[in-house]
């Protein structure tokens, strides 16, 4: 069992001053490698043909491996055909390289075995997006249109990572959320939310410029103004309507301005997590956030352990570089009680380092 050290229940502190640098996460998703093996027909006239169906069949076993973490049971069962022609229709999208570690001919069947590198974040972020995972409760399913000048996502992307990160909305990858011909008017957009099954509706506007004289110094400073209003979507009444502005300064005008709409979007999206969070009564979601852990035989341990609980519900939502994110429904309002459980379960060496109402965090000991 790992050491249960102090608990630091932190307060929530989401004043910021409205110029403040607080750029959005830019993760790169990293390899993992996962070891899998494939089969296919044996033709003894063309054993390339037998090789390379055999390959591809381990690639998809090793996606698929990866792909699964991010689905319990029951999303498993209902999207296995929307995921056997979605992602893993195309293995490649995920996948940097592979290295044949054996393979031969059994009877009339030809195996390898494969070394494969994957982009498990990426495959879990599509997972995500397409709505494979399955439903969390206390999660709500959330519909993002952000008007951006200079057009680009900037701001949207700072917004969304931040927003998911904070609060109980959930941004989905609705795909009329980038048709721009249905971006006319928000009734236009309430219309395609529920068409597509959304709780929420964002619609957002953001834009920067220049706020001094760059040409004199080698800078250009900047700012941007952000506003957002958040719709509920059975209603269609306007339930909140935000603005905040943030500031930059580069080198290059137009990093200068991405700064600036990245920075709008994340103070504002702290804002909105804390108010959109007390107009919608649902069930509370935790947090639970583990790091150190060592590749995908370590997380998979982890799932079980955490799954174990016996939890409301629960699924893993993220992995990146070592790092796992759970969301989690508890009856348990009291986080110290939750990790308290976790702790008392644990056989991997866990250890707490701090806690509040929204998020635990622990680390594993390698």
């Amino acid at each position: 069992m790992g050491n249960f050290r102090k608990i630091i229940l932190w307060p929530v502190i989401l004043a910021c001053c409205g110029c403040a640098h607080a750029p959005a996460r830019n993760q790169v998703s990293q390899p993992e490698i996962i070891i899998s093996e494939g089969l296919a027909g044996f033709n003894v006239k063309d054993l390339a043909a037998s090789r390379t169906a055999a390959v591809l069949d381990a690639q998809k076993n090793a996606l698929r491996r990866a792909a699964e973490l991010f689905m319990d049971d029951v999303s498993r069962a209902e999207n296995f055909a929307a995921l056997e022609s979605g992602p893993l229709k195309n293995p490649q999208n995920y996948l940097v390289k592979h290295k044949i570690m054996s393979e031969g001919a059994e009877g009339a069947s030809y195996r390898v075995t494969l070394r494969t590198w994957v982009l498990v974040g990426k495959i879990a972020a599509d997972i995500r997006g397409l709505s494979l995972s399955g439903g969390q409760e206390g999660r709500l399913r959330t519909a993002l249109v952000s008007r951006e000048n200079p057009e680009g996502a900037a701001f949207a992307a700072a917004f969304s990572d931040a927003l998911s990160r904070r609060s109980l909305l959930e941004i989905g990858n609705f795909p009329f959320t980038k048709d721009k011909s249905v971006n006319g008017s928000d009734d236009a957009l309430l219309a395609a939310s529920s068409a597509s099954g959304a709780d929420v509706l964002i619609t957002a506007a953001a834009s920067a410029y220049a706020s001094g004289a760059g040409l004199n110094t080698g800078f250009y400073p900047s700012r941007a103004d952000a506003s957002v209003k958040i719709y509920e979507v059975r209603s269609g009444k306007l339930l909140l309507e935000l603005s905040r502005q943030g500031s930059a300064i580069d080198s290059s005008q137009g990093a200068s301005f991405a700064k600036a709409l990245a920075t709008a979007g994340e103070l504002l999206a702290q804002e909105t997590a804390v108010k959109a969070d007390r107009l919608f009564k649902t069930d509370a979601v935790i947090r639970i956030r583990v790091s150190g852990l060592d590749g995908l035989d370590s997380l998979e341990k982890l799932k079980n352990q955490l799954f174990s609980l016996g939890l409301k519900k629960m699924r893993l939502d993220k992995y990146f570089s070592g790092e796992a994110v759970f969301l989690a429904v508890t009856p348990r309002s009291d986080p110290q009680e939750l990790a308290s459980a976790i702790l008392r379960a644990d056989t991997m060496g866990l250890e707490l380092e701090g806690a509040s109402p929204q998020e635990l965090l622990f680390t594993a000991a390698r």
